[in-house]
């Protein structure tokens, strides 16, 4: 049976034609198969008004999706925060993850996909070890996703499991099941100083053959760009190019990239090449990417989190506040406001003015943002289906209370999707096709009660206790 629902506030649409008006929508199993811009008045003069459900001037959208997580390490957060200064990630989480469990993963995993739940997140690019449980605790709790099994061969966790993690890529790839759950695979190079040139050329005939997009974290760190130009004579990027992995049709999602040259930028594509920008876990073990050249240069970027490891929260609709204003910390830390504290100069102080206006003028649109979390990793993962309210769209989307004190007085929706703790105002999420709360229930009150939860909150504590004490590190 269809569900039909009205709203007075329904964003439709894409980039710059993405807009908020009335419509009808119509959902039948996983699907939007029917949608109609109209009025409240449009909506009341029609006979069969009383049989849909009205959600009067509450916003309707798409769920967010989450171009970049590691789900199972928010189990992880705030475990050894003094290891941020140097690389976190090899000198702390390789060997915690050597002691990991397949069911530790599916545990922590679930954790971590509530969270991207009560946040609005619908779907997440997920790059991690045991790919089958990731996609297994993806479906215990009903959640969208594209799942990239780590491979490694030259260091790493993962370096003895290269043939098991492609096995699962595949299954996962070639998987109804999961297919029918919104969950599908991608190819999951760790990175280019974790995988041998080698075995990115096998993969880059994987991806050819099995029609796959790639997820791989690129020049994320000043040792993986030490460890290319010292063994290979050339940039990490440069090194793909070498391998034939550029020139995949298929895609590549380039995850951080903070050691980019304008060379390297270059040798993208925009119809083959996305960055995955994660601001807020950047801040904590390294730094903000550039995105202003990728901007510049037509590229799309799709934002997520990465780890709660790393981060600290799952909301992805939060990074985009930071991406908006992050920016402007070059103005305090730039030469024109040294001049000016030292000097105190009325030219000086025109010049920090300066840099802020043009700091600005750079900053992408309202619009340009919101497709960073809709339209992109929507578009590199097209079976998703996800990304816009659209007629043959999975039926992923939110509902927000404008009323509530963290979105009211909603004189732009848009635009407080964007700036606002919009989280606070959700109030419903329908997931392929299905309700995750009772219509007469807010979302976080249903998730954090039911006997779901809780249950998988409980074994997610004790099997973390359990792996701490495995690894004698705490």
């Amino acid at each position: 049976m269809a569900i039909r629902l009205f709203s007075e506030h329904v964003i439709l649409g894409q980039g710059a034609n993405l807009r908020v008006e009335g419509a009808l929508l119509s959902i039948a199993g996983d699907s939007i198969v029917d949608l109609q811009p109209m009025s409240r008045a449009q909506f009341a003069a029609r006979p069969d008004a009383d049989d849909c459900l009205d959600l009067g001037q509450q916003l309707v959208g798409p769920s967010f999706l989450n171009g970049h997580t590691h789900l199972a390490m928010s189990a992880l957060r705030g475990i050894g925060q003094q290891a941020l200064r140097g690389n976190v990630v090899e000198d702390l989480y390789f060997q915690l993850e050597s002691h990991l469990t397949p069911a530790d993963v599916r545990a922590f995993v679930r954790m971590g996909a509530y969270e991207n739940l009560l946040a609005g997140v619908g779907a997440v690019w997920d790059h991690y070890y045991h790919a089958d449980d990731i996609a297994a605790g993806l479906m215990d709790v009903g959640l969208c996703g594209v799942v990239a099994p780590t491979v490694q061969d030259v260091a790493g966790p993962g370096r003895d499991g290269t043939e098991a993690a492609l096995e699962s890529t595949l299954a996962i790839h070639a998987s109804t099941r999961h297919q029918q759950a919104g969950v599908y695979a991608a190819l999951g190079p760790h990175a280019t100083d974790t995988v041998s040139p080698a075995l990115w050329r096998r993969l880059a005939l994987l991806a050819d053959q099995h029609q796959l997009v790639m997820h791989a974290h690129i020049a994320q760190s000043i040792e993986e760009y030490r460890r290319s130009m010292q063994t290979y004579g050339c940039t990490p990027i440069a090194g793909l190019r070498e391998a034939g992995i550029l020139d995949l049709d298929t895609g590549l999602v380039l995850v951080h990239s903070l050691f980019v040259t304008a060379a390297d930028i270059r040798l993208l594509h925009p119809d083959r090449h996305a960055l995955a920008y994660c601001p807020l876990s950047q801040i904590q073990f390294a730094f903000p990417a550039h995105i202003t050249p990728w901007l510049q240069a037509g590229l799309p970027i799709q934002v997520g989190t990465d780890a709660g490891a790393c981060n600290d929260t799952m909301n992805v609709q939060q990074e985009l506040r930071v991406l908006a204003g992050g920016s402007a910390f070059a103005v305090t830390q730039g030469e024109a406001y040294r001049d000016f504290q030292a000097s105190g100069s009325l030219g000086a102080a025109e010049a920090v003015h300066s840099q802020r206006v043009q700091t600005y003028d750079q900053t992408p649109s309202i619009h340009q943002m919101l497709d960073m979390v809709w339209q992109t990793p929507a578009r590199f993962c097209p079976a998703l289906r996800m990304g816009e309210l659209a007629i043959g769209n999975r039926a992923c989307l939110n509902v927000w209370d404008l009323s509530h004190p963290a979105l009211w007085p909603a004189t732009d929706p848009l635009r407080a999707l964007v700036m606002c703790d919009a989280a606070k105002a959700l109030r419903h999420v329908m997931l392929n096709g299905q309700w995750m709360a009772p219509l007469d229930t807010r979302l976080q009150e249903h998730v954090l009660n039911s006997a779901d939860f809780q249950a998988a909150q409980a074994e997610a504590s004790e099997r973390l206790q359990a792996l701490l004490r495995r690894t004698g590190l705490f």
